[in-house]
């Protein structure tokens, strides 16, 4: 594998919602006369389709859909007359309302998953979903990418997240030096003596949100790469079904440490109920000097209004050496969309995919979300990686990188919410290291046995 095909991988820029469902229609406002070169493009094609006039729909959990896209949505609409309207949940709902939706007699005419070994074991899109193989974006849609939106060699989704980075330990240089930290650990061991000498000067270590139900699950799962590592050929084992997460005693140890960093008070009094979208302001007051962010979020905690005078130059990049790991997270796929195919708007909502896949709206996205540094299409687009996150990266080859563990093992992916719900009860020590693995063990064999898999 390509360097380079190795780290062009992974997701995006997270909104806490209070309501359930959050219904987001965009409208054109004026409607300017005064349109780019790729705008009177699309105008054309929708005016020689007959699609102006017509309403698609657009449904994903609302972490999964930038504020860029979004006004790419408005632009659309101005461009073609095809008003787009963004259907948005809350991450704990999202899944089982999308299914209920796809098998009533009103689907999405767009709707989002993650990408990757489920689409096709789980929750086989391959029956809800359009074949786009033959869309003309296919021709600059990168191949890592391609394969995870695929199923039996055809492709039937689009990933639209940046995977060119992961989620990575952000932290506060200033924070660790006035602890006297002066070489960022790479082990456990000096990973906690970090965090007390923080915990020592007032600093809360971490901020660990587990109230949103999902970021809790990547302290595990993003550091899961280490495992086929050290133990070559576990993930085959498990996907074979010849052993299970709870043998596994680098998976109990895992679990065993970010069991201590919350027991020890290192993420805080309240991680229980801790938000992802305070996390900037919390990094940019210096209450706390690390959390496990995207590389561009920097940028956000700069800017926040929060910020107590650090600059770009005040934070680093990091790996959770959870069992003292040091290979590189990779992560290919994430949220995306699908065509159902039992829409009633199918090519009004391909020219909307074909719309945000050209190259200025590609650009667009990259200049406008701090959470988005690339996307997977090769089009000569800029990038957005600044020095911080390439001298992070750099320090990686292929040998030292890994693809997580969603990526890799059957049926976890889908158990993801559980998992993060089981790993809240741990850290708050009502449930054991070995407790979550037996769950992790039992969903999956629920899961593998609903999809007729014969290891099971």
């Amino acid at each position: 594998m390509e360097r380079i095909s190795l780290n062009n991988l992974k997701i995006n820029k997270l909104i806490k919602l209070i309501c359930i469902p959050l219904c987001i229609t965009l409208l054109t406002g004026c409607g300017s006369d005064e349109f780019s070169e790729n705008d009177l493009e699309f105008k054309d094609l929708a005016r020689k389709s007959k699609l102006s006039g017509s309403t698609i729909t657009l449904m994903a959990s609302a972490d999964w859909v930038t504020d860029a896209e979004m006004q790419l949505g408005t632009n659309f609409e101005a461009a073609t007359g095809i008003q787009v309207v963004y259907d948005l949940y809350q991450d704990d709902v999202y899944l089982d309302t999308l299914f209920a939706k796809l098998d009533s007699d009103d689907p999405p005419d767009i709707f989002m998953t993650q990408s990757g070994l489920a689409i096709k074991n789980t929750y086989h899109l391959d029956e809800y979903s359009v074949d786009l193989s033959s869309e003309p974006w296919m021709e600059v849609y990168d191949t890592f990418s391609a394969a995870e939106t695929s199923i039996d060699g055809r492709n039937y989704g689009m990933s639209y997240f940046d995977n060119t980075t992961d989620y990575y330990m952000i932290y506060n240089k200033e924070l660790l030096s006035n602890a006297g930290v002066t070489e960022v650990p790479t082990t456990y061991d000096t990973f906690v003596t970090m965090c007390q000498n923080l915990a020592d000067i007032d600093v809360i270590p971490i901020y660990e949100p587990m109230a949103d139900g999902w970021h809790q699950t990547m302290l595990f799962a993003e550091n899961g790469q280490f495992l086929e590592k050290s133990e070559p050929g576990t993930i085959e084992k498990l996907n074979d079904n010849t052993i299970t997460f709870a043998e596994i005693e680098s998976m109990k140890l895992a679990l065993e440490q970010i069991q201590n960093l919350a027991l020890s008070g290192y993420m805080g009094k309240n991680f229980a109920t801790d938000t992802y979208d305070n996390a900037v302001g919390y990094l940019a007051n210096g209450e706390y000097a690390m959390c496990m962010l995207r590389p561009g979020m920097i940028d956000s905690i700069i800017s926040s209004e929060m910020n107590k005078g650090f600059d770009k130059e005040d934070f680093g990049i990091m790996l959770l050496p959870v069992c003292d790991n040091q290979i590189l997270n990779v992560h290919p796929t994430g949220p995306s969309k699908y065509i159902s195919n039992a829409s009633q708007n199918i090519d009004a909502a391909k020219l909307y995919l074909q719309y945000i896949a050209a190259k200025d709206n590609i650009q667009y996205v990259i200049d406008n979300s701090n959470s988005v540094n690339n996307l997977p299409f090769d089009l000569g687009q800029v990038t957005s990686h600044d020095e911080v996150t390439l001298e992070f990266l750099d320090q990686f080859d292929n040998e030292e990188s890994g693809m997580v563990l969603q990526d890799e093992v059957t049926y976890f992916n889908e158990q993801w919410g559980e998992i993060s719900s089981d790993i809240l009860k741990m850290c708050e020590g009502t449930m054991s290291p070995e407790d979550v693995l037996n769950q992790i063990d039992a969903r999956r064999a629920s899961l593998a046995q609903a999809a007729n898999d014969p290891a099971w």
